[in-house]
């Protein structure tokens, strides 16, 4: 009985996956993604395989939807995945009535610990950002301000400017500079063949500003 329902439910995934279009940009993104290298940091935390309830990949998967604005909260992440059929799928879950609730992502963080969790993700988000540019995929400019060095001239771009070509996050970072006390941290990355630099709130973990650059090149700030 418990074979013919994991049967059902895997037919059921596959219908929802292949609604899903090939220029999907959450497919695109997590298609490319290199995640080999989360195991090794984790698996020291789990005594057994047994503990793996969820896929640890799939939970990283899930996360990044709340960093890439898709939805607010790991309560509304977790309702997302339930009845969401591209979300629940694109991040794999094999079972629309069984995917993670909103503790689980607090507890998987918890026992995984704060610095590895961030360890992960910040690499995740270098990743996701080199392969939304190569792949012309927008990330709203209020969740990261991404600066882009051309690789054929010295010109670069952001995400953020409008028509004018101006950077509305520089003008936004002069304005309040000497408002706020925000202590940040500088870590760099390579990804696909590009040098990633992220600045990242130290009291959100999160990263404010990210510059791209080709690898053979310089990164100025």
């Amino acid at each position: 009985m418990k074979n013919e329902k994991r049967r059902q439910l895997s037919f059921i995934t596959y219908e929802a996956f292949q609604k899903i279009k090939k220029n999907d940009p959450l497919k695109i993104i997590f298609e490319s993604l290199d995640w080999t290298f989360i195991y090794p940091l984790i698996k020291s935390k789990y005594v057994t395989k047994k503990e793996l309830i969820y896929n640890p990949v799939d939970l990283f998967k899930a996360q990044l939807l709340i960093w890439l604005g898709e939805v607010k909260s790991n309560r509304k992440l977790a309702e997302s995945l339930q009845f969401n059929s591209r979300y629940c799928v694109l991040c794999g879950f094999d079972s629309f009535l069984k995917t993670p609730a909103h503790s689980t992502f607090s507890y998987f963080r918890k026992r995984i610990g704060k610095d590895i969790y961030y360890k992960i993700l910040h690499r995740l988000i270098a990743q996701v950002v080199v392969v939304a540019g190569i792949n012309q995929i927008n990330i709203n400019s209020n969740i990261v301000h991404i600066v882009t060095y051309s690789d054929k001239n010295k010109k670069k771009s952001c995400n953020c400017s409008g028509s004018s070509g101006r950077c509305k996050y520089n003008q936004k970072k002069r304005h309040f500079k000497d408002r706020t006390n925000v202590k940040v941290m500088t870590k760099n990355f390579v990804a696909f063949g590009f040098k990633v630099q992220m600045i990242i709130n130290l009291n959100s973990q999160l990263p404010v500003e990210i510059i791209v650059k080709p690898k053979n090149k310089e990164i100025l700030i």
